[in-house]
């Protein structure tokens, strides 16, 4: 199960205090920002992939898909 992906000069993670929440990182990790705050339609994270430009997660709500680094959610 996957916690952080890398996009780039961009990691991307699912948070570690709420799943429910995706933050981002610009700087390799040292300083986080929320990227993601949540929603009851998309449920808490349990895993994220990304192919190519697109971000795939598994979540409590079934499965979803992102094209703009995790901002808005999609289901699939």
């Amino acid at each position: 199960m996957a916690q952080i992906i890398s996009m780039g000069i961009k990691l991307i993670r699912i948070s570690k205090s709420n799943p429910f929440l995706l933050e981002i990182s610009d700087n390799a990790g040292i300083s986080w920002q929320i990227r993601f705050n949540g929603s009851t339609g998309v449920g808490e994270f349990w895993d994220i992939f990304r192919r190519g430009e697109t971000i795939y997660a598994t979540t409590s709500k079934g499965r979803f898909r992102s094209v703009d680094s995790g901002s808005y959610w999609m289901q699939i």
